[in-house]
């Protein structure tokens, strides 16, 4: 529960180190670790105060009074650890962004871009990195009741996505433009990649190391390799005191039941489901991400859905771009206002077509949105001449 005395603590302190004045330290003394991460997230994310900067220097004071290191993870040395893996990866990207802002001179002089093409990629595995925290991490904080983070973090990410993307963009056509172009988006990205690194660091990793339980971390870890990593993860990490048992069978799944015009069993109706050519997505009446079939491997799904996200809120599950057009859609839908709403992009050799579907029971009450995806490219391949035999 947020405790406005130890955040008011907290802006008189941050204050003090704006203003470059002494502060008493002597406040960390009387204040858990969990209650001070707290306090610096009501302050900076909720209500906007403080630059990131300055709170990483009150850590730092608070490391040093305190005599430890908030940011080390003392839950496990393992580096297959979902915590050390976001460590290492962010090492690794500081890494790369001082490699390609030593080239940057050479990168200008020559007009070639490929004396930054490896380093450059290595830094494209922002994305499994930023994806893992949003689909993984950040569903585990709501149901501990934490928004307004993960909403500030998501947005940050998103700019910065955007900016690897222009970078990428701005290079590929390095001969035609001003390299003062190609400087200016390396260099937001090298800032907002290194700010980012303290928001990890200094407060997401160290808080959720106070707040979460092994088989969170299990379940982060299990479900990681759909995102991908930047560094080498030879094993998925697991709590050696706890035996996972996977997903329980209802003792009841060979029992049939009336589905449709006629009946299946439990495990009948999993296995078509799962056997579909789409990927069925459900979203209950409440707005609750409730039912995805497994047609593929998560890493292998043209949109990614891991079981973490169960039970999350569809609001949550979209970034904060496209929030406001997710939801006019559910709008649209439950109001009937149109039966279906669909869109097609491109990804890589596929042509993705989704569809959203309103679902209503037999007397027109509204039980959610049915999302179904597929792959139709395939369909503009067909021979022009139709085949009408086996």
């Amino acid at each position: 529960m947020l405790n406005f005395e130890h955040s008011n603590n907290i802006k008189t302190l941050l204050t003090a180190i704006q203003n470059k004045e002494q502060f008493d330290l002597s406040y960390f003394e009387g204040v858990s670790l969990v209650d001070f991460l707290q306090a610096i997230i009501q302050v900076h994310y909720t209500e906007g105060q403080f630059d990131i900067e300055s709170i990483h220097e009150l850590i730092a004071s608070y490391n040093q009074h305190m005599n430890e290191e908030i940011q080390n993870v003392y839950i496990s040395l393992d580096d297959n650890h979902p915590l050390n893996i976001l460590k290492r990866e962010n090492e690794l990207f500081k890494e790369m962004l001082d490699q390609i802002n030593i080239k940057s001179a050479t990168l200008e002089q020559d007009k070639d871009a490929s004396i930054v093409a490896d380093d450059l990629a290595i830094i494209g595995n922002l994305y499994g990195h930023y994806n893992r925290k949003e689909k993984l991490i950040f569903p585990i904080l709501e149901r501990k009741q934490v928004y307004t983070l993960n909403r500030k973090v998501w947005a940050m990410d998103d700019d910065i996505r955007a900016t690897y993307h222009q970078l990428k963009n701005r290079l590929k056509r390095i001969d035609e433009i001003e390299f003062k172009h190609i400087r200016k988006s390396f260099d937001v990205l090298y800032h907002d990649m290194k700010q980012m690194m303290l928001h990890e660091e200094d407060i997401l990793i160290p808080f959720i190391q106070e707040i979460f339980e092994p088989h969170d971390f299990e379940a982060i870890a299990r479900e990681s390799e759909a995102f991908g990593y930047a560094v080498s993860v030879p094993e998925i990490w697991t709590d050696q005191d706890r035996v996972y048992e996977g997903n329980k069978q209802s003792a009841d799944n060979n029992q049939n039941i009336k589905i449709g015009g006629g009946y299946l069993t439990l495990k009948e109706a999993e296995l078509i489901l799962n056997n579909l050519p789409l990927e069925i997505t459900f979203v209950d009446k409440h707005g609750l991400f409730k039912y995805f079939n497994e047609i593929t491997a998560s890493q292998d799904m043209m949109f990614i859905r891991t079981p973490i996200s169960i039970g999350r809120s569809v609001a949550n599950c979209h970034p904060p771009k496209s929030l406001k057009k997710m939801m006019q859609v559910m709008r649209k839908l439950k109001n009937k206002e149109q039966e279906t709403v669909t869109m097609w992009f491109k990804k890589g050799n596929e042509y993705i077509y989704v569809t959203y579907k309103g679902v209503f029971d037999e007397v027109g009450e509204y039980q959610g949105i049915l999302e179904y995806v597929q792959d139709i490219q395939p369909f503009m391949e067909l021979p022009s001449v139709v085949k009408r035999d086996i």
